[in-house]
């Protein structure tokens, strides 16, 4: 019987050493790493009250275009509507920061009004937008206008012939202005 009840808190005392081991785990910061995926929109557009053209392009950006991230352009349709807009950065730290909509042209682009989330759970959206600002134009004032470059004189310019005149002159007054000094001075000394 004592071999009986050493054999049965054995086998208790193994259970807990087991049930403690798988128990036991590093501690975790942050939540587990999550699947994330794209979003895609729908909708319509208004540009100032009206259908904007066909093919004007949509895109969509996470806080800045240039340095987070710009989806594919997508080109509008004649009624102004669009569908399977793709949101999809590489980022899953960008879940939960704001999408901004843009229509974009050759001169520029212009911001919706509306603005999403990005969740990232592979979900389609419906999102109409509202653009209250024209679309930009070309601007000649704006257009960057060429750096000068410099350049050598051409040959058989008439003030190229003026330069060396100057250039002998200016010197020869030098030359006396430095030679009178020279003689003021010895004069002063004697």
């Amino acid at each position: 019987m004592r071999r009986f009840s050493a054999t049965i808190f054995s086998i208790a005392a193994l259970f807990l050493v087991a049930f403690v081991i798988m128990g036991a785990s590093p501690l975790q910061d942050e939540r587990p790493p999550q699947p994330f995926f794209q979003d895609f929109f729908s909708g319509t557009v208004l540009l100032q009250g009206t259908t904007p053209p066909q093919g004007t392009l949509l895109i969509a950006c996470i806080d800045d275009c240039d340095t987070v991230f710009q989806s594919p352009s997508y080109s509008l349709k004649a009624d102004g509507s669009f569908d399977k807009l793709e949101v999809a950065p590489s980022s899953e730290a960008l879940i939960g920061h704001t999408i901004y909509f843009y229509l974009v042209n050759e001169h520029g682009r212009v911001r919706a009004e509306e603005t999403r989330l990005y969740i990232g759970v592979f979900d389609f959206y419906v999102q109409d937008l509202t653009f209250l600002k024209a679309l930009p134009v070309f601007d000649p004032d704006l257009t960057p206008q060429p750096t000068p470059t410099a350049s050598l004189p051409v040959a058989g310019d008439p003030a190229l012939a003026q330069v060396p005149k100057l250039a002998l002159m200016a010197g020869a007054a030098a030359v006396v202005a430095g030679a009178g000094l020279i003689l003021a001075t010895k004069r002063k000394v004697s």
